[in-house]
C-alpha cells in the first residue's frame, strides 16, 4: 500500500511603506499628538494606508485620525495617526 505524503506550505508577508521626503510632504502641528509631525492630503493618507479617500474622509469624521483643514479649507490628515490606525494601535 502506498504512503500518503503531506507538504505544508507557510508564507509570511510584511508590508513595507516608505515615506520621502519631499515638497508634497508637509510638516505641521497636530494638536491631538502635541508634536511637529508629517501633515498628508487625503489622497496621501489613503495611499499610505492602502485605503480609499472616502474611508480616511470617515476615519476623519469618527475622529480616529488626527487632522487639521488650511485656511483654503483642505484637509490635511496627521501620518503618525495614519500609521497607528494601519497598524491596528
Amino acid at each position: 500500500m502506498g504512503r500518503k505524503r503531506r507538504i505544508e506550505i507557510t508564507v509570511e508577508t510584511d508590508r513595507v511603506t516608505i515615506i520621502r521626503s519631499d515638497r508634497n510632504v508637509l510638516r505641521g502641528w497636530c494638536q491631538r499628538c502635541g508634536e511637529q509631525v508629517s501633515m498628508l492630503t487625503v489622497d496621501q493618507a489613503a495611499s499610505v494606508a492602502c485605503l480609499t479617500p472616502r474611508t480616511i474622509n470617515s476615519l476623519v469624521e469618527a475622529e480616529r485620525l488626527h487632522f487639521t483643514q488650511t485656511p483654503e479649507g483642505s484637509l490635511l490628515v496627521c501620518l503618525n495617526s495614519v500609521t497607528a490606525v494601519t497598524s491596528g494601535k
